[in-house]
């Protein structure tokens, strides 16, 4: 579906009055003392392509910095024991990502839970959990385990530098749908991208504000030109 890398401004990059300074200090103290709320992108498209074949382009972390716009860098570090026998092919249970906007930059590692033809959903930061049912997790091997997740791996790899996300969740979602063909074309899906996310500092909220409504539906564009690419 996770080093920390800002591309935002450091406050020894202006010449500034103490003044100046202390007013920025004391700015950026009460924002980050005030409580800092979850957010969440969805978006939806209807695409006339089977719902197995779209759901294998949406596996395919590997190839996530080839096509989406807010990801530089994408690498999965674990893949399932067994092969799946429906895909005969292993899903991945945890990758390596670069991702941001607004000018902020961040590497972490992200849980990845597959559910075969219908869900992948990685999970970043020690309090994301998967909102997928146990059960179904476990008819595929899979649990999420709070306590198997790498720790602090949402934020940074330098000492006392913080992350940006305290929490990531994309949840990318691929359902069949007999009903929205139209002419000769019967096989369509509904694929949903849902993100969740919570940032561990006010202040990012703030330099992303402006385009993070238009993050999901700027994602789910690259992915649907993606699947043109591949299926034709």
């Amino acid at each position: 579906m996770p080093p920390t890398r800002l591309v935002v401004p450091c406050p020894h990059q202006f010449v500034s009055s103490p003044v100046q300074h202390s007013r920025r200090t004391f700015l950026s103290s009460i924002l980050a003392s005030a409580p800092v709320p979850p957010q969440t992108l969805t978006a939806s498209r209807r695409l006339p392509y089977n719902h197995a074949a779209l759901y294998s382009i949406i596996a395919d972390i590997d190839s996530y910095s080839a096509f989406l716009p807010y990801c530089s860098s994408s690498r999965v570090t674990s893949w399932t024991a067994h092969k799946d026998p429906e895909f005969g092919r292993h899903w991945p249970t945890r990758a390596d990502l670069t991702a941001g906007w607004g000018g902020i930059e961040q590497t972490y590692t992200s849980r990845v839970f597959c559910v075969p033809g219908s869900i992948v959903e990685a999970l970043s930061g020690d309090g994301a959990r998967s909102g997928i049912a146990p059960d179904i997790l476990a008819k595929y091997g899979l649990k999420d385990d709070p306590i198997t997740a790498p720790a602090s791996t949402i934020g940074s790899g330098h000492s006392g530098e913080e992350g940006v996300f305290k929490t990531l969740i994309t949840r990318w979602t691929v359902t069949p749908n007999t009903s929205g063909g139209r002419g000769e074309q019967t096989e369509w899906s509904d694929v949903n991208l849902n993100i969740r996310f919570q940032f561990a500092n006010p202040l990012y909220g703030v330099v992303s504000s402006a385009v993070a409504d238009k993050i999901a539906p700027i994602m789910i564009e690259a992915f649907v030109e993606r699947a043109r690419k591949i299926l034709g």
